[in-house]
């Protein structure tokens, strides 16, 4: 038994240094704080995948640095955890809970952009010199204000929660931008409506109306 330990260790040992890399331990953080407060996983990794397409498409109309985009993912991972305690408030029950999970190898400015975006995306989003905005510096607001605008129309793309919009094309041109080629089950009819009532921020900050077709 003692040489199967020793056997044991040494092979566990091969392959050199294997502590978790900074970028690992922060997904494992979020992924942890959206499990503890029972998050559909299926739903946060739905948002997160529209959030990042539309992310890629938009981010220099829309001035995002590159930084921005790892951001919005756990955003959207985490953008329901505060339904554990209150659904109808659940946007600002969900910032206070980033706030305080004590995520790991997160700077305080990126908790706190965070939590800002994910309590933005339910109802309007704030004007850059609303007051819960002080927190972040002048640069960072307009990043929430943005990032925010661009969850809202994520996370009403899987309104039902099932997943039923699995992928987007955004066309962009100076009359519109067009989320064309909504590609997933056929009855997508909620998603849609819900989609087509939430554009209205994203279409103030690009500038062009929003235009959604499958």
């Amino acid at each position: 038994c003692a040489w199967l330990r020793a056997a044991a260790a040494i092979s566990i040992g091969v392959g050199g240094d294997r502590t978790p890399s900074a970028a690992v331990i922060r997904r494992r953080s979020v992924q942890e704080l959206a499990s503890r407060f029972g998050a559909q996983q299926t739903h946060g990794r739905a948002v997160r995948r529209l959030a990042v397409r539309l992310f890629d498409a938009l981010a220099e109309p829309l001035e995002l640095p590159r930084a921005t985009r790892e951001l919005l993912e756990y955003a959207a991972l985490l953008h329901d955890v505060g339904d554990a305690v209150d659904h109808d408030r659940h946007h600002q029950h969900s910032a206070y809970l980033i706030r305080n999970a004590e995520l790991l190898h997160f700077q305080p400015d990126e908790i706190e952009l965070i939590a800002q975006v994910v309590r933005a995306h339910r109802k309007q989003v704030p004007k850059s010199n609303a007051p819960e905005l002080t927190a972040l510096p002048a640069a960072q607001r307009g990043y929430v204000r943005r990032l925010a605008a661009v969850l809202r129309l994520a996370d009403a793309l899987d309104r039902t929660h099932a997943c039923v919009v699995v992928d987007l094309r955004v066309r962009s041109s100076p009359e519109a931008v067009r989320d064309t080629d909504l590609t997933g089950a056929d009855e997508a009819d909620l998603e849609l409506w819900a989609a087509e009532r939430r554009t209205d921020a994203l279409a103030r900050l690009l500038g062009r109306p929003v235009v959604l077709a499958f």
